[in-house]
């Protein structure tokens, strides 16, 4: 086993912050609208009917959490005729997509040309008003998105039901900023009656019969440092130090998306946090109480986990005395 930091000799494409936020396809829009609000304490920021479409967050970033429902074969479409959504994809409850933060747009359109340079599949690239965006596919077939705030104000654009709020991008189309736009020092905000009260979206972790081939993406495309890694896991890291880790890939018979993870404030509110859903009649899938961690698990109504954890005792949640956690090795 190793325990690293390591990154192909190669420049990778993107240099991502951070796992800005995780999307996920749903078959009733409301039902998990309320889930993800009542429930885990996500706040509803906007939302986009005509894409059917729910934005939900702490305010670190304009979400961390997007859903959209499943589109029953019927495509969707942003502004000036884009087909934002096909009706080809998005059948099933499940992982729509990964968001990864970058810093400014100069380094997205870096990342783009580099990304065209060394011959990679880009699905398309799009302006969503308060970010622009690069669109690309894992080797899975696992979505994921590159992109870059473009308003640091964005709670002064969005806000409510929103009209189509997604056109083309063109990379070149004029001289890219800089500077960062996004907020350094937001103000949270989460649901104040929820059981739940997250702080933010840290990390994601899907299953791979794939693990070298996704590896290699993830480093050498995506940007992600490898942290930690044995013959079935591999924990990747963007660039912010206050993230122990934002991507883990786990080794598996068949490609799946495993879950998002939310981080919480301390032990304590975890576990008044299970009180309170036990108060409610709602009992998590799974408990977990490792030395550098304590998690539970929720099951929304489309049957996606979702995990609530703590790094416990100010450990690092890979140190030394690191083991595969449960769910992976179910």
């Amino acid at each position: 086993m190793t325990q690293a930091t390591s990154h192909s000799t190669l420049t990778a494409c993107f240099e991502p912050r951070r796992l800005g936020h995780v999307n996920l396809w749903v078959d009733e829009l409301q039902r998990g609208e309320d889930f993800y609000s009542q429930v885990c304490g996500l706040k509803v920021e906007f939302t986009e009917p005509d894409l059917v479409a729910t934005f939900l967050g702490t305010g670190h970033t304009p979400h961390d959490l997007g859903m959209m429902e499943t589109t029953k074969g019927v495509n969707r479409y942003g502004r000036d005729g884009l087909l934002q959504l096909p009706g080809t994809i998005g059948l099933n409850p499940g992982l729509n997509h990964l968001a990864w933060e970058l810093e400014n747009e100069a380094e997205l359109v870096a990342g783009w040309r580099r990304a065209k340079e060394q011959g990679c599949d880009i699905d398309m690239t799009v302006d969503h008003q308060v970010a622009h965006s690069v669109y690309m596919f894992d080797p899975d077939g696992n979505y994921n998105e590159f992109y870059c705030d473009t308003i640091k104000d964005w709670r002064s654009v969005l806000g409510g039901p929103m009209e189509l709020l997604t056109s083309r991008w063109d990379p070149e189309g004029q001289e890219p900023f800089s500077e960062g736009r996004y907020d350094a020092d937001p103000v949270l905000e989460t649901v104040p009656d929820a059981p739940v009260q997250p702080r933010r979206v840290t990390h994601a972790v899907l299953r791979t019969a794939q693990l070298d081939a996704m590896r290699h993406f993830y480093t050498d495309v995506a940007g992600l440092d490898v942290v930690y890694e044995n013959d079935r896991v591999v924990y990747l890291r963007a660039g912010l130090a206050n993230y122990d880790y934002s991507l883990i890939l786990v080794r598996d018979k068949q490609a799946s998306f495993s879950h998002g993870s939310f981080e919480l404030a301390s032990v304590q509110d975890l576990e008044q946090t299970l009180e309170r859903l036990k108060a409610q009649n709602i009992i998590p899938v799974y408990d977990v109480n490792l030395p550098w961690k304590r998690a539970f698990f929720l099951r929304d109504p489309d049957g996606l986990l979702s995990e609530w954890y703590v790094t416990q005792a100010g450990e690092r949640a890979l140190d030394r005395h690191h083991s595969l956690p449960l769910w992976a090795q179910a």
